[in-house]
């Protein structure tokens, strides 16, 4: 299991690459299970109601497989669905993860209270980390269809900007 959690990591820094992941079934199955556990600890975190947090996930993970699934079917590449989307999700869960200290950081202390320099520090690393995903979802298009890291972050920002005005109009008024 560390090995799997080892290979996350190196992936999200760009050390290895999705085909280096056996395309299992039941690998991805349980990198599924664990990305809804942290996308659902990640909106409590952020404020959200269980409802609105599960909703959002779910959401979030059915159109980033949905629009793989259609790519890899559109461009003749469906045998790498299962590694490219363990991969994705994977990294996302990584990415997720990380993402908790700023955004428990941007939650007021108190009520009433002004924004400190923990809102402002909670921003800067949030915007770090906006990035970084881009970097690595564009890593991870790059090898499942044969881009360049540029093509690949140009539609990893494409697809997050597509993401959050679906989820942000599906979920609003659920939280």
């Amino acid at each position: 299991m560390l090995a799997l959690v080892h290979f996350f990591i190196e992936l999200c820094l760009l050390r290895r690459n999705p085909q280096d992941l056996p395309a299992s079934t039941t690998l991805f199955g349980l990198v599924l299970a664990v990305a809804v556990v942290g996308g659902l600890l990640l909106s409590i975190t952020a404020g959200a109601s269980l409802a609105a947090g599960l909703a959002q996930t779910l959401l979030d993970l059915l159109l980033m497989l949905g629009v793989l699934h259609l790519a890899t079917k559109a461009l003749n590449k469906q045998a790498r669905y299962m590694q490219t989307a363990t991969a994705l999700v994977g990294a996302d869960v990584v990415i997720g993860l990380v993402a908790l200290l700023p955004v428990s950081l941007a939650q007021p202390v108190a009520t009433g209270t002004e924004p400190g320099a923990g809102v402002l520090l909670a921003g800067l690393m949030f915007l770090v980390l906006v990035g970084w995903s881009v970097l690595v979802v564009g890593h991870i298009l790059r090898h499942a269809f044969d881009l360049s890291l540029a093509q690949g972050v140009v539609i990893a920002i494409a697809f997050d900007v597509f993401s959050f005005v679906v989820i942000s109009t599906v979920t609003q008024g659920a939280t």
